[in-house]
């Protein structure tokens, strides 16, 4: 008998888990049918289907896919999401067909874009647009490549941004759909504007408010109103700017754009004068943005204030915000410099889950041989695909950067020419801070920065990078950067009395000349900042290169090179 009992439980078990099957088809039939016009009702009917965790792998890859399409439509939280879509992921990119593996990959990158994870998100979106073109599917093309668009404008990068959505609109437009169309003009419109080509800004913007009207989508249109006065106010022209952004306020004040839409309303209160309506919105917005952790709001903020203070002719209580808006625009950059080092890292790390993901679900045969063939093949062309961006990312800042410094110095050295006028005295008579100055002045002349910095501030031709321009000047065939050590050392030595000369005669056998000149610099009070961009060296380097002068030295970490360099020599006469 009890063979036979285990017979029937099994007969039993497969006969509720047939029905279990059957009833999902169905709530998922019913489900897709409410989508579009009763989202959170579809929600509802796939929440209160018991306990899909017993699913077999088919029927949860249906039932999950569809559960975050629901959610996505009710616009709730989809960050905490990324395990389960990666179930449906997996198992379509093996049994599903074109369709199922597009828009499981689509809702993978919107589930991965709102975990905060770009990159992530982005080679999803860019899977889920290939499918799209293969079945071929105008509403998943249009999706993955709008969101595309998204992420490409969260990075900064507005052209990449404007190129997706104008192909998002070219792919939505071959279908009858009308739902998105206003949609899309928006942001094709906004990114226009932020590109600078207003006329197309307008455009564009005034096409898709005119649609919002007839759809009577006040959200929509508050947003549109807003767009528009920002460009108008940057187009200094400030009374159409302050009609638009008064009505944007007036037909949505409660979402989370109003503090920025107050914030630039404030602006253009000062632009025209009217200070006091621009303290009045300001104060109320304080306490909001001091709460928020959000430092490109609070650098909006503090720029509105400085430009009201200014305006009221209040000019320190400018300078205060002017300085505060500069603190917190530095720190957005030095987050994007993070974000953007750590790209290979999340290559090497997406790809290394992905072959995870393939030794689970693969079975153990002669195909899983090639699989990772492909597989390491892939992981290797990313990561130099990726080693090359990061690469060349490092390579603008650090231009950037270079040029930055320069640009102070030049800055600094006019002023102080300017102050010094008619100044002649002993040499005796000049400060530490002036003698840096003097030697300042020489490195500029010698490597020719004011005509350097004129020629990158010209318009560079078309096919000629900022990067490339840079490259040129400072290290191609020109050679405009470097620096005629002995005439330095003749400087030095005649404003610190023989500091170069006792330097190597003294420390010639135990420093190098890189050493060497490292110190004389030093000498000079120059930061690390400007020793790495006159020598050509990282920021690294030069940090590197005084750790190991303090190990020739014998000195403690951290301990002042200089010092301990003039006392040896006064010791050894």
């Amino acid at each position: 008998m009890k063979p036979f009992k285990q017979v029937n439980l099994i007969i039993i078990v497969i006969g509720l888990l047939s029905c279990h099957s059957g009833q999902l088809d169905k709530v998922l039939q019913q489900a897709d049918s409410l989508m579009t016009n009763d989202p959170d009702g579809a929600l509802a009917l796939l929440s209160s289907f018991p306990h899909p965790e017993t699913l077999n792998q088919a029927d949860f890859a249906a039932y999950q896919l569809m559960y975050t399409k629901a959610k996505d439509k009710c616009y709730m939280d989809l960050s905490c999401d990324t395990t389960l879509i990666l179930k449906s992921l997996v198992y379509y990119k093996k049994h599903g067909n074109a369709s199922q593996k597009g828009w499981s990959n689509y809702y993978a990158g919107r589930v991965y874009e709102e975990a905060g994870k770009l990159f992530e998100a982005g080679l999803y979106f860019l899977k889920a647009a290939e499918y799209a073109g293969e079945i071929p599917d105008p509403l998943l093309g249009m999706m993955a490549n709008y969101y595309l668009g998204e992420l490409h404008d969260k990075q900064y990068a507005f052209d990449k941004s404007l190129e997706a959505y104008k192909k998002s609109y070219a792919i939505y437009d071959q279908t009858s759909g009308e739902k998105y169309t206003g949609t899309l003009l928006h942001s094709i419109g906004s990114e226009y504007g932020i590109n600078g080509n207003r006329d197309s800004a307008y455009f564009y913007l005034e096409k898709a408010l005119d649609i919002a009207r007839e759809q009577k989508d006040t959200i929509e249109m508050a947003a549109i109103y807003n767009d528009i006065g920002v460009y108008l106010k940057e187009d200094s022209l400030y009374l159409k700017s302050k009609c638009y952004l008064q009505q944007s306020l007036s037909l949505d004040s409660d979402s989370s754009w109003m503090i920025t839409r107050k914030i630039t309303l404030a602006e253009i209160h000062a632009y025209l004068n009217e200070t006091d309506s621009a303290f009045f919105l300001l104060d109320g917005m304080k306490s909001v943005v001091e709460e928020l952790d959000d430092i490109e709001l609070r650098a909006i903020y503090y720029s509105a204030l400085a430009k009201t203070e200014a305006a009221s002719k209040n000019y320190e209580s400018a300078s205060f915000y002017q300085n505060r808006y500069v603190a917190c625009v530095d720190s957005v950059y030095q987050l994007q410099r993070k974000g953007s080092l750590a790209e290979i890292e999340q290559i090497y790390n997406y790809l290394k889950y992905q072959e995870e993901n393939e030794k689970l679900h693969t079975v153990q045969d002669g195909a899983i041989v090639v699989g990772w063939i492909i597989l390491s093949l892939l992981l290797v062309v990313f990561l130099l695909i990726g080693g090359m961006k990061w690469k060349k990312k490092q390579d603008l800042s650090k231009a950037e950067d270079t040029v930055d410094v320069l640009r102070k110095m030049e800055k600094v050295n006019k002023s102080n020419c300017n102050n010094d006028a008619g100044k002649k005295v002993a040499l005796s008579g000049y400060s530490d801070d002036e003698k840096g100055m003097m030697v300042k002045k020489a490195l500029l002349m010698q490597l020719n920065i004011t005509k350097v910095l004129s020629q990158l501030d010209e318009k560079s031709e078309k096919e000629q990078s900022f990067l490339k321009k840079f490259n040129s000047l400072f290290y191609g065939e020109q050679h405009t950067l470097e620096i005629d050590w002995s005439e330095l050392y003749l400087l030095i030595d005649l404003l610190y009395n023989d500091f170069a000369s006792k330097l190597r005669k003294h420390y010639g056998k135990i420093l190098l000349e890189k050493e060497i000149q490292l110190c004389c610099l030093l000498k000079t009070n120059m930061d690390t900042t400007e020793i790495a961009c006159v020598m050509k060296q990282s920021i690294n380097t030069v940090r590197t290169r005084k750790t190991c002068i303090r190990k020739k030295l014998k000195a403690p970490d951290g301990a002042d090179i200089i010092i301990i360099l003039e006392e040896g020599v006064n010791n050894k006469g």
